[in-house]
This record gives structure tokens, C-alpha cells and sequence, in this order.
């Protein structure tokens, strides 16, 4: 079995690269999990209307891959890292708007679209420099490294925000189960809050704990802006 070359840990930009994979995968896995048991608990939406639903955001991703392409030789690395992770923080910050009340365009579409853009404009110069001035025969292990931040990057955030969001929750739905209870105490009548009630109560809030893990993926989203990429443009046009 192969073993990894420490030579390809010890280059600051690919790193970096890593580094910033294993957050866009905290990101990207934490807004698929999130949103759909939303739309599926909340909105009600099927597996397949959930599918279709995401159809806008794998588009959008293509096309700004397609623009980052085109770009990276005239900006650089750095520029496109920089817009995409600032572009990716506002769409997950418009996703921490949502409410059970939001609708499918202003909810979940533009959000999307806005991250699509963001993720397209990362993938496309990460993967660059994480194969920059690699040699041939271990393109492959450094092409692996990334692919697994992502992976180790979607396992570790999803724990993460996932403990932040159902906490969140947990604690919304006792805060509002006692206010509830205790407006419409009266002797003799039901001590807690109706079935119907009971469901706005959870619908609301998995609405809130859910927008509080989009809120801290934004903020990790600008984290990536700090990992330093300093490859010059014109090493990434060709020859690695």
C-alpha cells in the first residue's frame, strides 16, 4: 500500500486548499441535512419534490465553475477563493432567514442559487491548487486529499452544527411549550398545549434551530477567507 508523502503536507497553499475543502464540506453537507428534513418536516415536500427542488443549485454550481475557470488565469487564485467564500457566507446567511413560513422562491431558491455561486467559484481553484507543482505519479493521492477533507470536513461540521441546531431546538420547543401551558392554564383544563398547537410549537421551532446552524456555517464560511493561498496567476495557466 502506498503511504502518503509528508512533502505534499508541507506546501503552505495546498495546505491551505485542504484546509478550506474540509470547510466548504462542513458547509455543503450541514445545508443539504438541514434543509431537507425542513422542507420535508415543515413543508411538507416528498422525496422527489425535495430532489427537484436542489435541481437550481447544481446548476448554479456549473455555471460558476464554468466562470471561475475562465477567471483563474486573469485573478488568481486568491481573488476567486476570496469571492467565493464571501459569496457562499451570504447565501447561507439568507438561508438563516428562513422561517416555516417562507416560501419555496425566497427560502430556498435564491439562497441556493447565491451558494451555487460561491461553491462553483471554490471548487475550481482549490482543486488547482491542491495540484499545483505536484508530480505526475502522485496526482492522485493529492487529488484524495481533497476529495477526503471534504468528506472528513462533512462528518465533523454536521456533528458540530448538528449539536448547535438541535439545541437549539430542544431548548425553543420547552420555552414554548411552557409559555403555551401556562397562557392557557385554567382550572380543569388541558395541561399542555394541543396536537395542532403542539406541531406549530415544533415547526417553529426547528425553523430557529435550523437558521442558528446556517448562521455559524456562514461564519465558517468566512473563515476560509483567512487561509493564505499566495499562488501566482500565472503558475496556474499551465505547467504544474
Amino acid at each position: 500500500m502506498p503511504l502518503l508523502p509528508v512533502r505534499l503536507l508541507r506546501d503552505r497553499n495546498r495546505a491551505g486548499a485542504n484546509l478550506i475543502m474540509l470547510c466548504v464540506g462542513t458547509a455543503f453537507l450541514a445545508m443539504f441535512f438541514f434543509l431537507t428534513l425542513f422542507v420535508q418536516s415543515v413543508w411538507g415536500y416528498s422525496a422527489l419534490k425535495t430532489g427537484v427542488a436542489y435541481l437550481p443549485l447544481t446548476a448554479a454550481i456549473i455555471a460558476a465553475s464554468g466562470v471561475a475557470a475562465q477567471f483563474v488565469p486573469r485573478v488568481g487564485a486568491s481573488a476567486l477563493l476570496l469571492a467565493g467564500s464571501a459569496v457562499s457566507a451570504g447565501g447561507l446567511y439568507w438561508l438563516s432567514r428562513l422561517t416555516e413560513h417562507s416560501g419555496y422562491a425566497g427560502g430556498m431558491l435564491g439562497p441556493m442559487l447565491v451558494l451555487g455561486a460561491g461553491f462553483g467559484l471554490l471548487f475550481v481553484p482549490l482543486n488547482l491548487v491542491g495540484l499545483h507543482r505536484v508530480r505526475e505519479k502522485e496526482s492522485g493521492i493529492a487529488s484524495s486529499l481533497l476529495n477526503a477533507g471534504q468528506q472528513v470536513g462533512g462528518s465533523i461540521g454536521l456533528a458540530v452544527l448538528g449539536t448547535v441546531a438541535w439545541t437549539v431546538v430542544a431548548n425553543s420547543v420547552h420555552a414554548q411549550t411552557a409559555h403555551t401551558s401556562a397562557a392557557n392554564a385554567q382550572p380543569g383544563g388541558p395541561a399542555g398545549p394541543s396536537q395542532e398547537v403542539f406541531t406549530a410549537i415544533y415547526d417553529h421551532a426547528l425553523a430557529t434551530g435550523f437558521s442558528r446552524g446556517f448562521l455559524v456555517a456562514a461564519g465558517l464560511a468566512l473563515v476560509i477567507a483567512i487561509a493564505a493561498i499566495r499562488v501566482p496567476r500565472t503558475d496556474l495557466t499551465g505547467n504544474n
